[in-house]
């Protein structure tokens, strides 16, 4: 009988010095808190992984070796633990260590005593570092991919937009003159070589665009804005002038703004077709454009006295997809949505004032300066 119970003792010594070894020396995290969340165990693979020793944090608590971001995450989830202690709860958290932050999935487990009453917890990891690097690549190609996507959609619009304007001002100017008078002619040609000009210039600046395509960063440039409105309006002169259109500039020549040049002429074109589109009969077109620069953005602002937009009203879908407000069978209700796209596009912004009867106001926020 002492011999058996020498041989029992002897096994549950080696079976003891086995599990030890495993908790020892394999390549997961184990550690044991006390029902506050202070520190009891720490094995030697956490230890070393996060460049600590055992002996300084027994007794501390274990948010200490957690970054502040993840501290509501594990406190709740402990909280999880005493509210459903049958049961495992698993919560990723991210640690400080030698080689930088480490991104941590653990198990946490109430553990009882004989009397089954809890008494530690304890919890059990590993380091998913690789696998959140790979998440966070796989999300930048996602990211990617939508950028891109977003500027194949600006693109479609431009050439679409800008282009079919620009043919249709110079269908105007010859449907309007009389090629037969040498006066006419001469100013017909005029017209269609401005009108031209503006054609190349959309083209040169969709061909950079194309250029950079594979490229996520989208091209900046020192851009002139009145010379940009004045070629833009020499382009649909014919439209500007069949609404007995006027532009009051509030800024000098020498103004500048760092944005992508097609983007911009199409932000233009935008508004200048949708002031035309959406004036009232009441009064001539009368369109009023200035600048001014505040701490972050330069700020140009677009003021007409047109029919107006019920913000109260349309307010919260005012820059939507197919969203029009004033019932125009020629209305697409893409124009806003293409200019709230393509401003943000280079990390700005746009805001929108306007009264029904009185005008809209609009101010473009362009970063950088």
């Amino acid at each position: 009988m002492q011999n058996t119970s020498n041989d029992l003792f002897q096994q549950v010594q080696k079976d003891n010095k086995y599990y030890k070894s495993i908790i020892v020396n394999n390549s997961f995290y184990i550690v044991r808190t006390d029902l506050l969340g202070n520190y009891i165990y720490l094995n030697p693979f956490f230890c070393t992984n996060l460049g600590i020793k055992e002996e300084d944090f027994i007794g501390k608590h274990s948010l200490g070796l957690i970054i502040p971001e993840d501290h509501e995450l594990c406190i709740s989830t402990v909280e999880k633990c005493f509210a459903n202690p049958e049961h495992s709860h698993w919560v990723i958290l991210r640690k400080p260590s030698p080689s930088g932050q480490v991104s941590t999935q653990w198990e946490f487990k109430i553990l009882t005593d004989e009397a089954g009453e809890a008494h530690e917890i304890l919890c059990i990891g590993h380091d998913i570092t690789p696998l959140i690097i790979k998440q966070e690549e796989l999300q930048n190609l996602v990211d990617v991919a939508a950028e891109q996507n977003t500027r194949l959609v600006n693109f479609t619009y431009i050439v679409s937009h800008n282009i079919r304007s620009h043919v249709a001002n110079i269908i105007g100017i010859i449907n309007l003159n009389d090629i037969d008078d040498p006066a006419s002619r001469d100013l017909t040609w005029s017209l269609i070589k401005e009108s031209t000009k503006g054609l190349d210039e959309t083209v040169k600046n969709l061909s950079g665009i194309i250029s950079i395509q594979s490229n996520i960063s989208l091209p900046l440039d020192h851009v002139y804005v009145r010379r940009e409105i004045d070629m833009l309006m020499n382009s649909i002169t014919v439209l500007l002038t069949e609404v007995g259109t006027t532009v009051d500039f509030k800024f000098s020549y020498d103004e500048f703004i760092v944005t992508n040049p097609a983007y911009f002429e199409s932000i233009l074109l935008n508004l200048f077709t949708n002031a035309i589109k959406y004036k009232t009969l009441e009064r001539p077109l009368a369109i009023e454009v200035s600048m001014y620069t505040d701490e972050k953005y330069k700020v140009l602002v677009f003021k007409d006295n047109g029919m107006g937009i019920d913000l109260e009203k349309y307010g919260e879908s005012l820059f939507g997809m197919y969203k029009t407000f004033h019932g125009n069978s020629d209305a697409k209700g893409l124009g806003l949505f293409i200019i709230k796209t393509q401003i943000e596009a280079m990390k700005g912004k746009i805001e929108v004032e306007s009264v029904v009867d009185k005008g809209t106001t609009f101010k473009l926020f362009f970063n950088g300066q």
